[in-house]
């Protein structure tokens, strides 16, 4: 064993909270390892497949080839295997491939308990974190992944003390007949924040519109990533030894309880070799499925429920985004398929009103799933259209609206519960001859409220926009009122973050309750979902958790 294997700081995972770490420590002057189970990318790479559709969308093939999960809607039920989320495994992780929103979450998401109370069956908590304390960090994310929006805009948003670094991106022909349908209503559209160049910024150009944003790697990297953003900073310091096509498996503990290094299999190596790697600090960002799979696998003598677990929680608390969706047929054209994912979002339904018969709420927007590119439209024909069909001449009708059809989507906060997580499968391995990440995941009574009511909004907002045909429901995989959802590109918990370490895997510093010198940064950490996208409030986190890094070492509480 050498000194080069034996470093100040080895992070897990380069996405969103990875890149953001390593980016903020390698400049604070720490000697940094970064594994990453998936290959290194670039934009060669991702022209290389940027029209391919049925491979990146439909297959998935490009990111996360060999992604293999099972999943069970509860304990009682049998497993069944397959790729249930739509993942990046490559440098830069599943951000590599994001749609780009960047909200902010709103102040009393943070305090879900406090506001509500408790829930028959959910386990809600507050955050250790309130919105004020992390908007300075989300400043600084928005700034420094440069993110278009109109501050001030949503009138709902949290108070901030500084706009957006680029303006909004200009709305396409859809984007407007939705705002002018809401209007009717009495509702109000405001531009989505995007992490996505409207103008040129920081060096990295401005979109071209091409639509192809969720699922894809960028290849001019308009789109603001940790691959185009914190990994190219990390490297310029020369503090950075990035290692991808590395699986980690076991997190290694030494005799007094500290974490102290990584077991790892080099993809690389033609006989799929397991390496280690040293460290003083251990940071995980694997996703909520990865980081708490890979604490569960992480057993000893010391842990023998798995790293970091005292509590039992590690794999506890999952949370996805129910989604519902509208889709509707116009007698003009919508250009669904050009721009961004989405461009415009109203606000009006988001503040939780119990009267409703449900609590909490979510954002609406103008979505493009459904209308992304031509083979899911037609693959989608099925997902609730009155008349498609599979084939005839139903069905090319149904083709030929491609470019005057659009969605109408919602992205709603669902509640916890201890009971929906992720455990290591004890039947299923895969290639590498590693247990798995077993699934379970069920819906509450209070999501289906909450999906029914949001559909009947975006009903009422399409049927203002007079459209020649609506339909909605029965989408797959989304329509949780046939079944819970087995996947999301949104997933958060299992990590939980508390002040009681009974109740709680890490602190609101995000630092291990059990292992001091063990740290996670992504969506594991998030004790509710919110009713937003995560990626900016991941980002926002790993920029206050490095902060705190630093300065504890600066103390000598970090050694």
């Amino acid at each position: 064993m050498t000194s080069k294997n034996h470093f100040d700081v080895c992070v897990i995972g380069t996405g969103a909270g990875g890149g953001v770490m390593i980016d903020r420590l390698t400049a604070a002057g720490f000697k940094v390892v970064a594994l990453q189970r998936g290959p290194e990318l670039d934009g060669s790479d991702f022209k290389k497949d940027a029209g391919d559709e049925l491979k990146n969308v439909v297959r998935r093939q490009v990111f996360a080839p060999d992604l293999l999960e099972t999943f069970r809607p509860d304990a009682d039920s049998p497993t069944e295997s397959g790729r249930f989320n739509p993942l990046a495994h490559c440098v830069g992780g599943t951000m590599t491939i994001w749609a780009g929103w960047a909200w902010r979450f709103m102040p009393d998401e943070f305090r879900v308990l406090s506001k509500e109370g408790p829930v028959s069956g959910a386990s809600l908590a507050d955050w250790p974190v309130t919105y004020e304390e992390l908007e300075p960090y989300y400043e600084r994310a928005e700034w420094d992944f440069g993110v278009s929006g109109d501050a001030g805009s949503n009138k709902f948003e949290g108070v901030r003390h500084r706009g957006y670094p680029n303006p909004p991106h200009p709305p396409r022909a859809g984007s407007r007949i939705f705002t002018t349908a809401a209007a009717k209503l009495g509702l109000h559209t405001f531009p989505i924040p995007m992490a996505i160049n409207s103008q040129t910024y920081d060096g990295r150009p401005a979109c071209v519109y091409r639509g192809a944003c969720q699922q894809y790697g960028c290849p001019i990297d308009a789109k603001a990533t940790s691959l185009s953003v914190s990994l190219p900073r990390a490297l310029e310091t020369g503090n950075l030894e990035l290692r991808s096509s590395s699986l980690a498996v076991e997190i290694l503990v030494g005799k007094d309880g500290q974490a102290k290094g990584v077991r790892y299999i080099d993809q690389s190596s033609p006989t799929l070799e397991a390496r280690e790697v040293f460290a003083k600090q251990i940071v995980v960002a694997g996703n909520s499925i990865g980081t708490s799979h890979l604490l569960l696998l992480s057993k000893s003598t010391r842990f023998p429920d798995g790293l970091a677990n005292s509590s039992g929680q590690v794999g506890r608390n999952l949370t996805f985004h129910t989604v519902p969706a509208v889709h509707f047929t116009l007698d003009q054209p919508t250009f669904t398929f050009t721009g961004n994912e989405v461009h415009r979002g109203l606000d009006n339904f988001h503040p939780s009103d119990p009267a409703r018969g449900f609590i909490r709420g979510g954002v609406i927007a103008d979505h493009n799933f459904l209308v992304k590119q031509p083979l899911v439209y037609a693959l989608a024909a099925q997902s609730g259209h009155p008349t498609a069909g599979k084939w005839g001449p139903s069905f090319k009708e149904y083709l030929r609206d491609f470019p005057r059809t659009m969605t109408i989507a919602a992205v709603l906060e669902d509640l916890p519960m201890e009971k929906n997580g992720v455990d290591v499968d004890p039947l299923v391995k895969d290639k590498w001859n590693v247990p798995v990440a077993r699934i379970t995941h069920g819906q509450h009574p209070n999501d289906v409220a909450m999906f029914n009511w949001f559909e009947a909004r975006m009903l009422e907002i399409a049927a203002a926009a007079k459209p020649t045909e609506v339909w909605a429901g029965k989408t797959p995989g989304l329509d949780i009122r046939q079944g819970p959802m087995k996947g999301s590109g949104h997933i958060m918990g299992t990590c939980r973050m508390g002040n009681n370490p009974s109740r709680s895997v890490v602190d609101k510093w995000c630092r291990s309750h059990d292992v001091p010198n063990l740290w996670i940064v992504d969506g594991s950490v998030f004790p509710t979902s919110g009713g937003y996208n995560p990626t900016l409030t991941i980002l926002a986190n790993a920029y206050r958790v490095a902060d705190r890094f630093v300065s504890e070492v600066r103390r000598g509480n970090v050694k």
